[in-house]
């Protein structure tokens, strides 16, 4: 019962969300007309990157040529912090929520901190998975 042509089994729809979500790209600076577009936040980075291989160049105890040190790292760093997702988030929002993390009390009780010599009674039953009812004491 072939005709030639396979019904699909889904509609494709077109939507304008692309529209809203432009890119911001930096074409040209003080009308010096840049080669390629520069996304802000790589370019961002790239000086960020700059930054940090500065600070390791000066602690180090050897000389790093000006093309590793002032390039090729801070492209690296700034295509890490740009392509790769950790968690799923972005790698700066991902370090920084693993601070607050490591910062935040381990034991906690409605959302407060609690010491460890606190004693915690629970006043409702305790349901657990596997339906096993614990009791107030």
């Amino acid at each position: 019962m072939a005709t030639g042509q396979e019904e699909k089994d889904f509609v494709i729809l077109r939507t304008y969300a692309l529209v809203w979500n432009t890119p911001f790209k930096i074409y040209s600076i003080e009308n010096i007309k840049l080669l390629f577009p520069i996304n802000p936040w790589e370019l961002l980075y790239f000086m960020v990157g700059v930054g940090i291989s500065f600070l390791i160049g000066k602690m180090l105890p050897f000389e790093v040529t000006f093309i590793i040190q002032y390039i090729i790292v801070p492209y690296a760093i700034m295509k890490f912090f740009t392509k790769i997702k950790l968690d799923g988030k972005m790698p700066h929002k991902f370090f920084f929520d693993y601070l607050i993390y490591k910062a935040m009390p381990k034991q906690m009780e409605r959302f407060r901190g609690i010491k460890e010599n606190d004693k915690i009674k629970f006043v409702t039953p305790v349901v657990y998975r596997m339906g096993f009812v614990r009791k107030a004491q």
